[in-house]
């Protein structure tokens, strides 16, 4: 989503935005009002995160292979629709665009999510073979444009000095979060709540369990349930994003202080909410980063123990162990976000920092000017 706040950007500015998508994202740019170029089929992958991590080389040989077979029929098709199109810059989001800009001989901008702590430097640099670090293809970049800011980077910079820093110092640039709307086009907190809790009284508790972890699924949505249950006072909004079925959703008797949802609009409800629950994914991060919504945040990788990190050491969140997590303890970490203040407050600094960077449209400003500069010279 960061790489289409950034083309959405740029589109509202006037210029002609053309946008390169497999089958499953077609969808979502066309959502978007974007031009899409339809990439040629690929063979499936999922990348298995957990073999990469281990100690069994074999297995990593394959998979490297694999990869590298994939990357080049991605490079392919770059390569074949930039020589149809002849764009005066390439915005991307993956690894493969420098390659493809490079050979074509045109500006590539890639834009990346900061890494919010240690050990998510670890697991993208450190611990995965030197093969897929890609460093020679970040230093094809000629802007690389971070999500994030760099006050909230958890350490991460100061420590690490090594080859993956030294490829992208001079030519990163910081944003803020990277949104395709911005809080401030919405309406107010108090028309939101209503909107999607039916009243503005209760503070209101945003519940998103979302996908790809560990902890999704009917435990924990059980569990969520019965924190609610000790909480009368406040409005729950849940939704469940692909991780339970709809069809079950009846079956789990929430109380009446509780909407389930499949699929919510995530900015509206972390603006409207009091305390958004979460389980430390980037996006849901950035997005509170945005709203000034301080949050609760529910680990289960190490990304997102870096993401929620960021949010209990500056005041505007608290992290659980999800090993062991009870509806107590989870309602008794919302209840002190609502009722210490300071939490709001310090989430609300941290949005202030985060505006300074200028988000979506000052990344439109510096892709602008990177052409400007490749024309010029």
């Amino acid at each position: 989503m960061r790489v289409i706040a950034v083309a959405k950007a740029l589109q509202r500015k006037g210029h002609e935005v053309k946008i390169l998508a497999g089958e499953q994202q077609i969808p979502i740019m066309q959502s978007n009002a974007l031009e899409v170029i339809a990439m040629p089929s690929l063979p499936k992958f999922d990348f298995p995160y957990q073999v990469l991590l281990g100690t069994d080389e074999q297995p990593k040989e394959e998979i490297m292979n694999r990869m590298q077979e994939i990357k080049q029929l991605i490079i392919a098709a770059e390569q074949e629709i930039i020589q149809t199109e002849k764009p005066d810059v390439l915005l991307c989001g993956n690894l493969t665009g420098s390659s493809s800009a490079q050979a074509a001989n045109i500006p590539c901008v890639m834009v990346l999510l900061q890494p919010h702590g240690l050990k998510t430097i670890e697991l993208f640099t450190r611990r995965l073979p030197k093969t897929v670090q890609n460093f020679d293809m970040l230093k094809a970049v000629n802007l690389l444009i971070m999500e994030g800011i760099p006050e909230l980077d958890g350490g991460a910079s100061a420590a690490n000095k090594g080859e993956w820093s030294l490829a992208i110092k001079d030519k990163l640039r910081f944003t803020g979060p990277l949104l395709v709307e911005t809080p401030e086009s919405l309406p107010s907190r108090e028309e939101l709540k209503i909107r999607h809790a039916g009243n503005q009284a209760r503070p209101l508790i945003y519940v998103t369990i979302g996908g790809g972890t560990q902890l999704i699924g009917e435990d924990f949505l059980t569990l969520v349930l019965d924190a609610f249950r000790s909480l009368p006072d406040v409005q729950g909004v849940i939704a469940t994003g692909l991780a339970i079925e709809p069809e079950q959703l009846s079956g789990y008797n929430p109380p009446d202080n509780v909407i389930i949802r499949g699929f919510v609009p995530g900015l509206e409800l972390i603006k409207a909410s009091d305390v958004t629950v979460f389980h430390g994914g980037s996006s849901t991060l950035m997005t509170c980063l945005a709203c000034g919504t301080p949050a609760v945040v529910v680990p289960s990788m190490a990304e997102q123990e870096d993401n929620g990190a960021v949010l209990e050491q500056n005041g505007a969140g608290i992290v659980l162990s999800k090993n062991g997590l009870t509806p107590a303890a989870l309602a008794e970490a919302v209840q002190k976000i609502l009722s210490e203040r300071s939490f709001r407050n310090n989430a609300q600094r941290l949005k202030d920092q985060c505006d300074k960077y200028g988000g979506a449209q000052a990344a439109a400003v510096m892709v602008e000017q990177l052409v400007k500069r490749e024309n010029a010279s």
